[in-house]
């Protein structure tokens, strides 16, 4: 079950880091929140706020992204206890904020959030960990 919980962890690594690299790379507004704003008269400098924060939420889920990879890989895989929990936790808070945060947004504007792929690379991870202790 180890190897399978590496290769799920290592799964959900890989898509926290595509999604960091969306948001380091992208240009404000992205479609959702251009839709989201679109009755607003949107400043340079409100967009130029967006794109950095778009730049540390995106550095942070590529942090985040390595730390799971390197303690599935170094940690679950010698099935040290605390690398497992640690992932756990890590996919806990991450994806839930940004499950809780982007649905809510959703559920006031109906405007689609990605907040499905935080919940399913949270589930992922879940999943990898209850694996890790079977």
């Amino acid at each position: 079950m180890l190897s399978t919980s590496v290769a799920l962890n290592l799964l959900a690594s890989l898509g926290i880091f595509v999604m960091g690299l969306k948001y380091v790379r992208a240009e404000p507004p992205l479609d959702y929140h251009a839709e989201i704003m679109k009755d607003q008269n949107t400043s340079a400098e409100t967009l130029m706020v967006l794109g950095a924060l778009y730049k540390a939420m995106g550095g942070g889920f590529i942090a985040l992204a390595f730390v799971v990879a390197i303690l599935a890989v170094f940690g679950v895989w010698n099935d040290v206890f605390w690398a497992k929990l640690a992932i756990l936790i890590g996919a806990l808070v991450a994806g839930g904020f940004t499950v809780l945060g982007a649905r809510t947004v959703e559920i006031s504007t109906g405007v689609r959030t990605p907040w499905r792929i935080a919940l399913g690379l949270t589930a992922v991870s879940t999943v990898a960990f209850i694996l890790s202790v079977i």
